[in-house]
């Protein structure tokens, strides 16, 4: 797969809240960081218990790619999530690189909720 195809497939994988599918496109040592590069979490196993409470929290969650740009191995991802709990939406701008077919970084580098 190609970078693009990587994000596109753990955007799908979101939309199911199909937590394997969303770790199995990580790699093991993925690291998660807030802009301008705070790390937040670590590990693709210190992801999975969150993304379970997370979909189970938000059971109509939906990740929509807006836009998307590709450069070599990163891709910058502009999403609008929606089906939060809240009854909210965000917009989001995210980058990822992508090596062989894993996410190894993301960084979030801005959340608007509305």
């Amino acid at each position: 797969m190609t970078p693009q195809e990587v994000v596109r497939a753990y955007a799908d994988a979101a939309n199911r809240h199909d937590v394997e599918a969303v770790l199995a496109l990580y790699a093991p040592d993925v690291h998660k960081y807030a802009f301008p590069g705070t790390l937040t979490s670590q590990g693709r196993e210190s992801n999975r218990e969150k993304y379970r409470k997370n979909f189970a929290e938000n059971p109509d969650l939906r990740v929509q790619i807006l836009d998307m740009t590709v450069l070599a191995d990163k891709v910058v991802s502009h999403d609008l999530v929606t089906g939060l709990a809240s009854g909210k939406t965000s917009e989001e701008i995210v980058v990822y690189q992508v090596d062989g077919e894993q996410i190894s970084n993301i960084l979030y580098v801005e959340r608007r909720l509305r």
